[in-house]
């Protein structure tokens, strides 16, 4: 089963296309994608394609002619795939968690400060890394194409979602697709209304995070350099470090703002300064209108299948037998497990009676044994 997934301004998960193929191939993933581009982006432009960077699509997003390429739309790579990738390569824990810290950064000096380290301790891993044009992978040299999403985490929830659904036949496997998508739409849309009625004008995500940093900017100092172009000098006062607001043009150096589309701390701190309203500031996609424009498709029960409409389809189709599988009972899974497989940060399992890892409390050395009479 093939999943396409965005998130939505609440930054929840927003199904967006399925399909289920044969096999992971370049000509599956080509015919997906340009039903993706068909039934969901259409005539949208600047959408940003983040995978796992499997050949097949990686094939497919290059192609002559593909949207997800410049200036049409854009690709990038899933941080945590890309740094597995790396990993398998060096087999260095200390090397893998720099590197997923310089993918992460925000500020171009902080991840060219990583770059360094990660050269000094192996500059192999370093040119590795090189080879890769820095805005697939990080998100200081995003340029805010994915809106601050460094991994597809979200559409591996979405398949926990689904977990007992892909063994089914495929009748099945679809129909409780759609019931689950059916489910996801009926308890997203009232949010939406609510708010509206409430007189929100964005979603609850973007406000607790503006809440976060309007504490914050209370603390910081600014320099005016230019009030009529809205050009401060922000001093922090926990780090000390100094970061450059242009409210006319957009930017602040710390480059959160133009990561994550809304305002930053620094850049709240000289809207106060100036007495403007930083709502304006917030992009249109966490709006409650473009929230509820979302979730607002609604689905037609299914009914019974006597009422179906013809099918305007070729009749007479005829399975290959050929493919037909001879043993008996569900198929072994193909499927080659890998890094991606292992929990992040999971602790071994120790005993119960002595604390120790490699075995339990039935095989315990220490488990008070009975004594026979």
């Amino acid at each position: 089963m093939m999943i396409a997934m965005g998130v939505d301004g609440n930054n929840q998960i927003l199904p967006l296309a399925f399909a289920i193929v044969e096999n992971e191939s370049y000509a599956s993933w080509s015919w997906f994608l340009s039903h993706v581009k068909k039934h969901v982006v259409k005539y949208s432009e600047g959408i940003c394609l983040i995978f796992d960077r499997h050949a097949g699509i990686l094939k497919a997003v290059n192609d002559h002619g593909s949207p997800w390429l410049e200036p049409h739309g854009f690709h990038r790579y899933c941080l945590r795939h890309f740094i597995n990738n790396f990993n398998d390569k060096f087999r260095n824990s200390q090397l893998k968690a720099l590197a997923y810290r310089a993918g992460s950064q925000n500020q171009i000096r902080k991840f060219n400060s990583i770059m360094e380290e990660i050269g000094k301790i192996n500059p192999k891993a370093r040119q590795w890394l090189k080879e890769y044009a820095p805005e697939k992978w990080t998100l200081a040299h995003d340029g805010g194409k994915r809106y601050g999403l460094l991994t597809i985490n979200l559409s591996e929830i979405f398949n926990s979602v689904l977990k007992g659904a892909r063994f089914l036949p495929i009748t099945a496997c679809v129909q409780l697709t759609f019931y689950r998508l059916v489910h996801y739409f009926d308890v997203r849309r009232p949010m939406g209304f609510s708010a509206q009625a409430n007189g929100d004008m964005f979603t609850p995500h973007v406000l607790a995070k503006q809440a976060a940093l309007m504490s914050k900017a209370g603390a910081h100092f600014l320099r005016d350099f230019n009030r009529q172009k809205g050009i401060f000098e922000v001093i922090t006062q926990k780090g000390k470090n100094v970061q450059v607001v242009e409210l006319y043009k957009k930017t602040c150096t710390c480059g959160k703002w133009e990561i994550f589309k809304y305002p930053c701390s620094h850049v709240l701190s000289a809207c106060a300064k100036l007495s403007l309203n930083t709502w304006q500031y917030i992009d249109k996609c966490y709006s409650i209108a473009n929230y509820c424009a979302t979730w607002s498709s609604e689905f037609s029960p299914l009914h019974h299948e006597a009422y179906w409409p013809n099918s305007s389809y070729i009749r007479g189709l005829l399975p290959n037998s050929e493919l037909k599988r001879d043993k008996k009972g569900r198929p072994r899974s193909t499927r080659l497990r890998n890094g991606m497989d292992i929990k992040e940060g999971k602790k071994p399992n120790t005993c119960g009676i002595c604390k120790l890892s490699g075995h339990n409390r039935a095989t315990c050395p220490l488990k008070p044994r009975r004594m026979d009479a």
